[in-house]
């Protein structure tokens, strides 16, 4: 990666700390990662020496830099941690034809790769919102994922997830017709919020109105290529047969964007080794307590074990 001297974001991006008082200072150094459909902008943190890296993934609504905080709490733990911004989120600009889900698959299977050939050890994916079917996607290509946490696990072939995700039955009705219209429509760009419920990111309704006025992650404006991939996009392995790594679950409790029940019709399924937990009183952003205490209480063991795990046999 090629490193820059100061993290380019606008101040905006910083006012996301704020709803994490509890939460050591972010310091996270800003990168920029080439792969075959362009550039990522990614930032990083902790120890470089650390014994296993957490990458984290973003959803239709945010990217790597809103993750500062969750980033900062791994790092004083002794983890490195990775935060990626997708293509045509936060400052990862992208052609129209990159901002697909199937290409954030393939970015992230590139960063994973040229990360575990500079540095060999366990890979762990953190995937929050609909970032956690991605980072399943993700999980079910790559040799060097050792662990899957997520805060949701909604397939968006469900016709039940397209119900919770999608806005208006019309639109989920004109879904067959996202492909054709995004190769005719190309360039043009049209506010996510306009599809989806992003008024049901949080609980907090400051937090809220943050993730979406911000023109980088929630008042974002995406090709239509990216709602179309997000409905027909497949796993290499569906849950059944998914046996790669175990799978941590940390749902919050009152999600009304992806209740717990719609994750559960996946995470049911899934033939790893798992372990769901709820995060009390939090919403579909979780910043709540003691939910937020619950995820630290789930999450740092988890990653702690992975990094143990390995140690006494070399990845291969």
């Amino acid at each position: 990666m090629t490193a820059r001297d100061t993290a380019p974001y606008p101040a905006l991006s910083a006012r996301y700390g704020d709803f994490f008082p509890d939460q050591p200072a972010a310091r996270p150094r800003s990168e920029c990662f080439g792969w075959g459909g362009g550039v990522l902008q990614v930032d990083r943190h902790g120890p470089p020496d650390a014994g296993v890296t957490v990458v984290l993934v973003h959803g239709a609504g945010g990217y790597g830099r809103m993750f500062a905080p969750l980033a900062a709490g791994l790092a004083a733990a002794g983890h490195e941690v990775l935060a990626p911004d997708m293509p045509g989120y936060g400052l990862s600009a992208a052609a129209w034809h990159q901002v697909d889900y199937g290409a954030w698959k393939r970015a992230l299977l590139a960063l994973i790769e040229a990360e575990y050939r500079h540095r060999p050890r366990p890979i762990v994916l953190l995937g929050a919102s609909i970032g956690g079917y991605l980072a399943y996607l993700v999980a079910a290509e790559s040799a060097w994922v050792r662990g899957l946490v997520a805060t949701t696990l909604a397939d968006p072939r469900d016709p039940v997830v397209q119900a919770a995700l999608v806005r208006q039955p019309w639109m989920r009705a004109a879904l067959w017709s996202l492909r054709p219209l995004s190769h005719l429509t190309r360039n043009l760009r049209v506010p996510v919020r306009w599809f989806t419920h992003m008024q049901r990111m949080s609980r907090d309704p400051a937090l809220t109105a943050l993730v979406c006025a911000d023109p980088l992650g929630g008042g974002n404006r995406v090709p239509l290529g990216l709602l179309a991939s997000l409905f027909d996009t497949a796993p290499a392995l569906e849950p059944e047969q998914f046996l790669r790594c175990p799978v941590l679950m940390v749902h919050p409790a009152c999600d009304d964007w992806t209740p717990v029940s719609i994750s559960d019709r996946f995470f049911q399924r899934l033939a790893a080794p798992k372990q769901r937990v709820l995060l009390a009183n939090c919403g579909h952003f979780p910043i709540e307590q003691p939910g937020l205490d619950q995820l630290r209480d789930a999450l740092l063991p988890f990653v702690q074990r992975i990094a143990t795990d390995v140690t006494s046999k070399p990845l291969t």
